[in-house]
């Protein structure tokens, strides 16, 4: 029998694994994605690729992303929070390695394997967050979105360097990531002993909590993830081919991109805290927009000053990610509901979101030009700063 003392460091034990696991696997969720950008120009002259494929390349996780997001809730209440979540990871850990392999169509299959996991992760994870630590929930998500941040910032950053190492390339830049999922599957491995905590069934009859999908707040906070992620996704993906064109060195461009990830991990954090003291996020929201918009019209009128505007673009993407993420707890009542909200909200938002990168490919093929792909996500940014605005009012689904 345990004493008292004993039992006590293996709960603090496997609270902190716990912890520690969460943040590992929000690293996982966009560090494969954003290491793509900064090398896509020589997969696409390796691997003849025009700027449409190149798009629905970039495009095809967030459309994965998209299919599987409405799936995780119910498997989540299957088979266990952890336990999926845990399988997720293994399956980016094979995806990253197989796009990696100089075989035919590997990148896809890969990219599509490496997006199947990260789509589970999306979904579940925030709502393990609410579950297992309701009081501290906006803190945590503040905390594993600057880790992943944090690593897609590293990854867009160090793509282009790592390329560039005699007797490495492309394929390596991409496929060193694959070692962050090893370490993570390691970490987490603990949780896939203990007893599974599922989210069990949905309510029914009166106890039943109402859907996001027949509710204006539902939608509101769908339309905020869908347009922010649209705005940070092109721009990770195309702004290494964008600088490029402007004369700035593809390693310069992956630095210019890193800074954007850093500004973002520090907007993440500073973010965290004051929502969680503030009892309405709508100027948080407008807020985040505004950024976006100033960014992205930068971009296209003084691209010589490309760096400023992504630093503002990143203080926007910085904020709307864990705005948008905490909106999932804060506009719902428990975490079944949480985990309704985050799959509609994904669902929505990575399918809006994937039609970014590949309309600035289609818009910069038709025209040869970067000016109607930025009216784009002018656009966006505005829209962003609308439904943030109104997602962020103090209010629940009910």
């Amino acid at each position: 029998m345990q004493s008292p003392s004993t039992s006590t460091r293996s709960s603090l034990a496997t609270g902190l694994g716990l912890y520690c696991g969460i943040v590992l696997i929000g690293a996982n969720l966009r560090a494969p994605i954003t290491s793509l950008g900064p090398v896509l120009p020589d997969i696409q002259r390796d691997l003849a690729l025009r700027g449409t494929a190149a798009g629905l390349l970039n495009a095809l996780p967030l459309l994965i992303f998209a299919l599987l997001s409405l799936t995780a809730p119910a498997l989540g209440r299957r088979h266990g929070l952890e336990r999926i979540l845990g399988a997720s990871i293994a399956v980016i850990l094979i995806g990253a390695v197989t796009r990696s392999l100089a075989l035919p169509g590997a990148i896809w299959l890969g990219t599509t394997l490496l997006s199947a996991g990260i789509a589970f992760g999306n979904v579940l994870l925030p709502a393990l967050v609410k579950r297992d630590f309701p009081t501290r929930a906006p803190g945590l998500i503040g905390l594993y979105a600057a880790a992943m941040a944090a690593a897609a910032g590293l990854a867009a950053g160090l793509a282009a360097p790592i390329a560039q190492i005699p007797g490495l390339n492309w394929r390596w830049a991409i496929g060193v990531w694959a070692l962050l999922a090893l370490v993570t599957l390691f970490v987490w491995a603990p949780q896939l002993r203990v007893r599974q905590h599922h989210l069990g069934p949905a309510p029914a009859g009166d106890e039943a909590f109402a859907s996001p999908w027949r509710h204006p707040i539902g939608w509101q906070v769908s339309l905020f993830f869908a347009f922010h992620s649209l705005v940070f996704y092109s721009i990770v993906d195309w702004f290494a081919s964008y600088a490029a064109s402007r004369g700035i060195a593809l390693s310069s461009g992956g630095l210019m991109l890193l800074i954007y990830q850093l500004v973002a991990v520090a907007t993440n954090l500073g973010s965290a805290p004051l929502i969680r003291r503030l009892r309405d996020q709508s100027g948080l929201g407008l807020g985040c927009g505004l950024l976006l918009l100033i960014g992205a019209v930068g971009l296209l009128l003084l691209p010589n000053l490309s760096l400023l505007w992504l630093i503002c673009a990143g203080l926007g993407a910085g904020v709307a990610m864990v705005t948008s993420l905490s909106l999932f707890g804060l506009r719902t009542r428990d975490h079944h509901q949480a985990a309704a909200l985050s799959g509609m909200a994904q669902f929505i938002g990575y399918a809006g979101a994937a039609a970014g990168p590949f309309l600035v490919g289609v818009l910069h093929d038709a025209t040869g030009s970067w000016t109607f792909p930025l009216c784009l996500l002018i656009a966006s940014s505005a829209l962003v700063a609308v439904f943030a605005t109104l997602a962020g009012r103090n209010r629940l689904i009910e």
